[in-house]
């Protein structure tokens, strides 16, 4: 039996009429909604306050993240901090550690004032038996002003190379007949001052705490045998452009760091200072080229330069 076919002719123009009715009426519908909910939020607004609005975004400050920083630039969010206002006796405390330390010496060289204690300041040049009961502790640069002055009144406790951490237990001078370490030869020898120059050997030791420490124990040392000994720590002799420019490890700058490491230790040690260097030094604070054989060990003339310094900066 064949089916019927349906006419679509007939039936599509009543579901189109249909169609635009729904689309109408829906229409409609949401223009009443929407209008109605105008109508209620508008009196739902009345009875509740109207919000603030700020007029720019709230600061926060992080104080967290500037408390303990070593940058020296302030990290801000906002208004600059209130800066506290110092009392008057935090800036009288101020102005005492300024004077302190014009007080104390240079503030860039750290060289102590002519009048520091520390300091032994020129004086009329004193006779060369007032050595006769002086020590000298040191290394060939000791010894080269031995030969090349002829200061036989005086006694060398000195050995070529000898360094600060030798003086205890390197076996390096005689004593009748004997060989025996610096401390203990001092030990048997009658003294009332004592000069040291230590320090050009170790310009090559790493770290700087270590000479000063074994420096100091020398004088702890020398103490213990005679506590009344006049105690001279002179400064370690500069050497020439050429060699600080071309050695290993003597250089002037690190000369330059002894000497002040050396002049607060015996400061600390209540013991006196003799910048020697400043003796024979150019203006530049090197040796000169012609003062020395090899930029290092003195000649003859600067020898008794040195020795002329010392007769003229002595404690009475």
């Amino acid at each position: 039996m064949r089916k019927r076919k349906m006419d679509r002719r007939y039936v599509a123009p009543r579901y189109r009429r249909h169609g635009r009715r729904v689309s109408q009426f829906l229409t409609i519908l949401v223009l009443v909604l929407a209008v109605s909910g105008a109508i209620f939020l508008t009196y739902a607004k009345k009875g509740e306050p109207e919000p603030v609005i700020p007029d720019e975004d709230p600061v926060v400050e992080d104080v967290t993240e500037n408390e303990g920083s070593d940058t020296d630039t302030p990290v801000s969010h906002g208004e600059k901090p209130e800066i506290p206002v110092e009392s008057d006796t935090e800036d009288e405390q101020e102005e005492a550690d300024q004077t302190d330390v014009s007080d104390s010496g240079s503030q860039t060289g750290g060289t102590p004032a002519a009048d520091c204690d520390v300091l032994v300041p020129a004086s009329e040049a004193v006779d060369l038996d007032y050595f006769d009961d002086a020590v000298f502790i040191g290394d060939s640069r000791s010894e080269g002003l031995y030969i090349n002055t002829g200061l036989s009144n005086a006694t060398f406790l000195t050995h070529q190379g000898l360094m600060v951490d030798e003086v205890y237990t390197k076996k390096v001078v005689e004593v009748n007949g004997t060989k025996t370490t610096v401390m203990d030869a001092l030990a048997s020898t009658s003294f009332s001052k004592v000069y040291i120059m230590l320090g050009i050997n170790e310009t090559g030791w790493v770290y700087d705490d270590i000479f000063i420490e074994k420096y100091g124990e020398i004088i702890d040392g020398i103490r213990e045998i005679n506590p009344d000994a006049v105690i001279y720590v002179q400064s370690i002799l500069p050497v020439s452009n050429e060699v600080s420019n071309t050695h290993s490890y003597i250089k002037n700058e690190k000369i330059s760091t002894y000497n002040q490491l050396l002049q607060e230790m015996a400061e600390e040690k209540d013991v006196y200072y003799l910048n020697v260097a400043e003796a024979v030094a150019a203006s530049d604070g090197s040796l000169p080229e012609d003062a020395a054989t090899d930029g290092i060990h003195l000649k003859k003339e600067p020898c008794q330069t040195w020795l002329n310094y010392l007769r003229e900066h002595t404690v009475q």
